[in-house]
């Protein structure tokens, strides 16, 4: 039984370990999941180096990255969390299987991790980005209550970034 930190109507998050690398590393090495990504498609090498920055976010930040399952199904569906920016804003993100996009997922967990972020993130705004092209990303943004404020330069792409007020 998995021990969820969040749990909405279809979705179970529960905080990333360092053996959640058989997770990730098929999530991150498919091309077509990492299309919009900077870099594209991950290694294992780079994988576990990402999951190794993501728990230091959460240890030294308290900014987690949760792994996301499906409840019905107990099926892993992708990876949301939280991520400190250069800029000192905080970024919120989500990747998912491809066999689980256009269900409504990636709203469901942003939803939930903007309300979490509510109770557990001392920060005036979560912002969040998505490559220009990436219209389905930036839907889900929209869809949960995130403007856009601006176009920028991110990891060298130009991106549309979105945010939500997090503190009142």
């Amino acid at each position: 039984m998995q021990k969820y930190i969040i749990q909405t109507n279809h979705l179970g998050l529960r905080l990333l370990e360092k053996n959640d690398i058989h997770y990730l590393e098929s999530l991150e090495s498919d091309s077509e999941v990492k299309k919009f990504f900077p870099n594209g498609a991950s290694t294992r090498e780079q994988v576990v180096a990402r999951i190794n920055d993501f728990i230091s976010y959460y240890e030294e930040k308290g900014l987690p990255s949760f792994v996301m399952f499906e409840l019905e199904s107990g099926e892993f569906i992708g990876r949301c969390g939280f991520a400190p920016v250069e800029t000192g804003e905080i970024e919120v993100g989500y990747v998912l299987h491809k066999k689980f996009w256009n269900k409504g997922y990636a709203s469901e967990a942003l939803t939930a991790l903007l309300e979490w972020a509510k109770q557990n993130i001392n920060a005036d705004y979560i912002i969040a980005f998505a490559p220009v092209g990436h219209i389905a990303s930036q839907r889900v943004m929209q869809k949960c209550g995130m403007k856009h404020y601006k176009n920028d330069i991110a990891k060298g792409v130009s991106c549309s970034f979105y945010r939500i007020k997090n503190l009142n």
